[in-house]
């Protein structure tokens, strides 16, 4: 999913609690909260089943087990599992019902939703209201962890503001006297002129104006507005409808088939995988594509590549559409993504669920970029110590990769310490190891913070017959709608297109969906 596609690009190039790095100008290595650690504390033991990014997978015996085991006066028995087959693992153990103490998971899924109602998780409401980090969480984050108006899960700092958002090459739109776009007809101007004016002046007919993935990734929504994904729109009834079925994304549809027949699009799209176009991106190949903040490298743009490839590249960020309701802006994310749940077998023994909760609590602890160096010994000791789970270069802290399973306790936990601005933002610029990178980064963060964001009503609630046929019926639409971009099926047939979702449980989720939001008082919303 794509979540997780943005997620572990951003975790394999950053250092673990660089993604929640901010400016609170802290130094010192934070106090260990409640009596974790202490010497009257009984030695309890804990069990933790997780999926993992890190490679190698972190160890069960390893110099940061023993690093967490000292100081928590824990024995931290860990299973740790590749992401890639940990939805499948951890079925089986949640059927087992031998379950563990604390339970990972990526994001609020219909299983998340079937196992709380079931009652495998504990309610955690009495308990998080006693920690910082825990009361920094915005309400809109905490509502998809509920269930039956419980808190089950304890999320994991990503910005919301993050995820990828449309760039463009600025010296091209100077070199052909262009302005930057702000609608979608304005846009077709924009990239049939890049793919057929020759902007990198090299004199041959090789640039493609939008980049374009198959399953229409990323989605070329400039704004909520136009967003796939986004419950944004209503139908006749006034009820909200998704995106992708709205009259927005249809005219969206429409711009790419007409750009697709211009020949401004790479003609192989529909097979094409969002890597490859990356690639392409940094060959200088391609006019308008994607990202978010960073520091950029393999795996998203990488202006050391680019520069390599066009020193005259100038990268911004293409600020939302215009439209018809006046409301530009973009969507905001979850806000969360990882979380932790614990299990309902210790409902008897809430000594060991503050000892889990407050080890969770010490690893949320933010860092200013400024303080990401071997002097502060709370980064030192989440990293795993200088030389041997990070080094710095150029004043950056870089991960060991090769031996920071074994050393880095937030290899194990992650760190992600929860934010309350933007200045997260902003310290991506000085992550970036390039000055154009920098550059790039800088305006994307003034852009992000000056915008409008629109509350996506859908990731408050648990629409359990959306959340189950959502896969689906999202692939039957991206099937069609690529079968009218390159004209195997006339947009004319938009109606019936959607008369056929419909059919196929899409009626009955807008029904349910809408349902439990007026039962709950949720509606979209704009937060500046």
């Amino acid at each position: 999913m794509q979540m997780k596609r943005i997620t572990t690009v951003l975790l394999s190039l950053t250092m673990a609690g660089s993604l929640a790095a901010c400016s609170s100008g802290q130094s010192a290595a934070p106090q260990e909260t409640g009596k974790a650690g202490t010497d009257t504390d009984k030695k309890v033991t804990i069990n933790w089943f997780e999926g993992s990014w890190e490679d190698p997978v972190p160890p069960p015996d390893s110099e940061a087990v023993k690093a967490i085991n000292e100081k928590f006066k824990v024995d931290f028995k860990s299973q740790y599992i590749p992401w890639d087959t940990y939805d499948e693992k951890l079925a089986v153990k949640m059927a087992s019902g031998d379950l563990p103490d604390v339970i990972g998971m990526e994001e609020v899924d219909s299983n998340f939703v079937k196992w709380a109602k079931q009652g495998a998780y504990l309610p955690l409401d009495e308990f998080i209201k006693q920690y910082d980090t825990f009361k920094a969480v915005p309400d809109y984050v905490w509502d998809p962890l509920k269930v039956d108006g419980k808190i089950y899960g304890i999320p994991t700092y990503f910005t919301a503001k993050g995820g990828k958002k449309p760039l463009i090459r600025q010296d091209w739109l100077d070199k052909l006297g262009l302005k930057m776009p702000t609608t979608y007809d304005e846009l077709k101007q924009v990239v049939t002129a890049f793919a057929k004016n020759d902007p990198d002046g090299n004199g041959k007919d090789d640039t493609v104006g939008l980049g374009l993935a198959k399953g229409i990734y990323y989605d070329p929504g400039f704004g909520a507005y136009y967003s796939n994904t986004a419950w944004y729109h209503k139908n006749p009834s006034g009820q909200l409808i998704p995106g992708n079925i709205s009259q927005a994304n249809k005219e969206k549809i429409q711009f790419l088939a007409d750009v697709y027949k211009a020949g401004a699009l790479n003609k192989d799209w529909a097979v094409t995988k969002y890597n490859d176009v990356f690639k392409a991106f940094n060959a200088g190949k391609v006019g308008i594509w994607y990202d978010q903040p960073g520091p950029g490298g393999p795996g998203g743009v990488d202006f050391e590549v680019l520069m390599k490839n066009d020193l005259k590249a100038v990268v911004v960020p293409i600020p939302p559409f215009k439209t018809a309701d006046g409301n530009s802006g973009f969507t905001l994310g979850s806000g969360f993504y990882r979380m932790y749940m614990i299990s309902a077998k210790l409902k008897n023994d809430p000594d060991k669920v503050k000892r889990i909760l407050e080890i969770i609590d010490y690893f949320r602890k933010p860092v200013s970029f400024d303080q990401q160096n071997p002097k502060n010994e709370y980064f030192d000791w989440m990293n795993g110590h200088e030389g041997k789970g990070y080094k710095m270069v150029d004043g950056i802290a870089q991960q060991m990769k090769e031996n920071r399973s074994n050393v880095a306790p937030n290899a194990y936990i992650l760190n992600e310490g929860w934010q309350t601005g933007d200045d997260i933002l902003y310290d991506y610029a000085k992550m970036n190891k390039t000055a154009e990178g920098k550059v790039f980064n800088q305006k994307l963060a003034d852009l992000l913070k000056s915008s409008p964001f629109y509350v996506n009503p859908i990731s408050r609630i648990h629409p359990l017959t959306f959340m189950e046929k959502k896969t689906e019926l999202n692939q039957y639409i991206t099937d069609e709608t690529t079968k009218m971009v390159v004209g195997q099926r006339p947009i004319s047939d938009w109606d019936k297109m959607v008369d056929e979702w419909m059919a196929k449980g899409g009626k009955q989720a807008i029904d349910e969906v809408n349902k439990e939001l007026n039962d709950m008082k949720l509606q979209g919303e704009w937060k500046k």
